[in-house]
């Protein structure tokens, strides 16, 4: 018989707990290994990954990046 959690976790602790990993693991990765450039923006990313600040990977547009305000959507 396995013990299971003592206490339900919330949706929002879940995410936040994942969310902070995430940023911590993405800076982890940037300070071990070298960072490329974009070939589409210019901007740094690291090799093999989706382009954070333009959305493309291999020439081609693979998600779309919204910005801070709620209703632009950049398509680079």
């Amino acid at each position: 018989m396995t013990i299971g959690p003592k206490k339900k976790i919330s949706q929002s602790q879940g995410r936040k707990r994942h969310s902070t990993w995430e940023g911590l693991n993405i800076r982890r990765l940037k300070e071990t290994y070298q960072l490329g450039k974009c070939a589409n923006c210019g901007a740094q990313k690291l090799s093999h990954r989706v382009c954070p600040v333009c959305g493309y990977y291999k020439g081609k547009q693979v998600i779309t990046i919204k910005s801070k305000s709620k209703d632009k959507v950049v398509n680079a």
